[in-house]
């Protein structure tokens, strides 16, 4: 039987492996400007600390472990200006108790985007390699 010890040092050297893991970094990374545009289409107009917050919650499973730190405005505000700048989502200022806060919603282009995604997905989802790799997962 194993002493405490040596399962908490497994656990731990596992723990390592996961903590901040640039495979799990790129996937959220990747996934982040899909979800972004899907929760502003779904918001209808929301602001960038409400799109944080709301993206978090996607990935909170990794958040819990520590595998991955909370969104960051450093990191999602330039995504959100370089969307807004291909024409996908569009911004407008508001007044809210004095202060200017800025809303995005998405734009025909955006709703076309996340459409070819959505079709994507259901043809790779029935693809024989995505069968195989969801397989795998069971």
């Amino acid at each position: 039987m194993a002493d405490e010890s040596s399962v908490s040092n497994v656990q731990k050297n596992y723990s390592e492996v996961i903590n901040n893991n640039p495979v799990i970094k790129h996937y959220v990374k990747g996934m982040s400007r899909f979800l972004i545009l899907w929760i502003i289409k779904y918001n209808k107009c929301i602001h960038g600390y409400g799109i944080l917050k709301e993206l978090d919650k996607f990935f909170e499973i990794f958040i819990d472990e520590m595998s991955l730190k909370k969104s960051n405005p450093s990191n999602i505000y330039p995504i959100l200006n370089k969307m807004e700048e291909s024409g996908i989502i569009d911004s407008e200022l508001r007044t809210k108790n004095n202060k200017k806060i800025k809303y995005f919603k998405i734009t025909e282009d955006g709703e076309y985007v996340l459409n070819y995604i959505y079709s994507r997905f259901d043809i790779i989802h029935n693809s024989n390699q995505w069968k195989l790799l969801f397989s795998d997962m069971d």
